[in-house]
Order: C-alpha cells, then structure tokens, then sequence
C-alpha cells in the first residue's frame, strides 16, 4: 500500500492532502559545472522557500533521467515534474516553437531578451498549456557558433560537412541552405558522433563547449552567432494543476528569480569560458556574419510561412532596427 501512494505521488495522478510535501523531480542534461544545473539547482532552493517547503524539487543533472526528447514526453506525462530544455526540442509538442530556431533572427542579446519580455512570446508559450507543459521562465543559452574539424570562414567552407544539431526541422534547414547536412544527435553522444567522425562538426554555446569538453575532437571555433535560441524552465501541467494558488505563485516567482539570476550567471561563464577556449582550439574564427545571413534569408520566410508565425518573425525583424 505505502509503495503504491509513494508511485502516485510521484505520477501526481492523485490529489495530495493540504499538509503534505509534494516532491517533484526536476531533469537537467547538462555536466553539473554548467550555468544551467546552478540555475536548476537555484530553482529548487527557491521554490522550497517560496512555498514553505511544501514543495520540494529534486534536481538531477547530466542526463540522468533522460536526453532532451524524453525529457519533453516525461513532463507531459507528468513523470518528471520540471525540465530545462531549448525551445527547439519543444517543435515535437508545438511546432511553432521552432520559430526560436530561425538563424539571425535576433540581432543581438538585448533584442533577444526584449522580445521574450513581450505578449507575442507570451502567446506562444500559452499554446503549450493545453498540450501539458507550462513555461515558468526563460534560461538564457547565449549564441550558438561552429565547433569543427575544418575552419568554417564562409558558407561554403560548409558545404558536404554533416553537422549535429538537435531534432529541428528549422535547423536541418538551416544547415541544407549553408550547404551542409544537419544531422540530429542526442546530446549524450555528442562527443562519440564527433570522436568517431559519425559528425564533422556541430554547433552550440561557450559554456556548453567547456563543460562537454568537445574541444577535444574538433579543432576550429566559429563565432558566427546564427542562432539565439532560448532553454525553458517547463513544468508538467498535471504538476501544476495539484498546486494551491499560493504554491503556483511561489513556483512563478522561483521561475523569475532563477530567470534573472540565469542572466548573471551566464553572462560570468560565457566571458570566463571563451577565454578558456582561446587555449584550446586549434583557433578561434571571427567570421563577417554577413553571407551567412544572405545564404539563410529565403529559409528564415519560407519556414516563417510553414510554421504560421510570419507576423511574429516579421516583428522579430523589424525590431532588429531599434537595438
């Protein structure tokens, strides 16, 4: 019988008595050194003060309780209670997240975070609601530059190269207008399809480079900056829905604090770990961003258009000018 309530609660299929702690597993995939399992892990400390330990959040790291994809279906089902996961990995619920994926449509950080404070990413981040998944806050990822066994100047340095990237139509896309092959890879063998020349390369973030130590087998740093895509703090919904109005307002604060404490975070590892990897690449490239950005232009309205999100990205766009 005991082990049968601890099941259901853990499932949260049943409803929890006023005075009991409800504990929910929160699922990272990131080494434990990186900025995003400090923020997890600062959520859960929050969350726990917030609601007078009538919550409690469980935090695992580096995979632990599964790669991205799971961790998306695990929410919704509500096995898990909280995942970080990028808005890309959100396209298999609601397409139209993959919006976050176009490359360059962001002009810099300050448009980025400006347009996430904005209703139209309000909008977007409610359709998840009715498909279980509640967005509690944004995790800044910085930008995401080639890392890979040829230097990557121009496009066609691109050309033939199979490139990692996570399971997006937008970014298979993308790397098909670069001249390249995108090739979706889970997280956790990232290193090995790079090790083995499964991969010529991927792309990702400082911080995430350092912590998976990928400077290892690849040997060239590309700063083009072509995508900016947020990680989310998702919740399951059936999580949320056992949660008094004082424990959901706890759970929002938590998610706004750990929001803004991310972007300091982030910022310190981001300027720390570039530094880091000035040592350790073969060299670090400053590419001129401009024939990216002409090479990618006709996908970034064509899958605007197949997403039904051309007045969002149209805005995003015309945004560009004022930052």
């Amino acid at each position: 019988m005991r082990s049968f309530l601890i099941t259901a609660l853990t499932c949260f299929s049943v409803t929890v008595p006023a005075n009991a702690q409800i504990v929910a597993k929160y699922s990272g995939i990131q080494p434990i050194e990186h900025p995003s399992s400090y923020a997890e892990k600062y959520f859960g400390e929050e969350v726990g003060t917030l609601s007078k330990s009538t919550i409690k959040v469980e935090v695992y790291h580096n995979t632990q309780l599964g790669d991205a994809v799971a961790n998306v279906q695990s929410v919704r089902n509500g096995t898990i209670g909280f995942t970080t996961v990028s808005a890309s990995n959100l396209n298999q619920v609601v397409p139209a997240m993959d919006m976050y994926s176009l490359p360059f449509l962001f002009k810099n950080e300050a448009h980025f975070w400006w347009f996430l404070a904005q209703p139209q990413a309000a909008e977007l981040a409610k359709q998840m609601e009715d498909k279980g998944i509640k967005i509690i806050g944004y995790i800044d990822s910085g930008s995401r530059n080639f890392f890979t066994q040829k230097a990557v100047r121009t496009p066609d340095d691109l050309k033939g190269q199979k490139i990692r990237v996570m399971a997006s139509p937008v970014m298979v896309n993308t790397m098909k207008a670069l001249g390249a092959t995108g090739v979706p890879v889970a997280w956790a063998e990232l290193y090995t399809a790079l090790q083995t020349g499964v991969v010529d390369g991927a792309e990702n973030n400082h911080p995430s480079v350092v912590a998976k130590k990928f400077y290892e087998v690849s040997k060239f740093y590309s700063l083009d900056e072509h995508m900016r895509i947020p990680d989310v703090i998702a919740m399951s919904m059936k999580l949320w829905n056992q949660l008094n109005p004082d424990q959901q307002k706890a759970v929002h604060e938590a998610g706004a604090r750990t929001q803004a404490y991310m972007r300091g975070a982030w910022k310190i590892s981001e300027v720390k770990d570039i530094e880091a990897l000035k040592a350790k690449f073969t060299e670090i490239i400053n590419p001129d961003k401009a024939p990216f950005v002409k090479a990618v232009s006709g996908l970034v309205s064509d899958e605007a258009k197949r997403l039904g999100v051309e007045k969002t990205v149209a805005f995003i766009l015309d945004t560009q000018k004022n930052f």
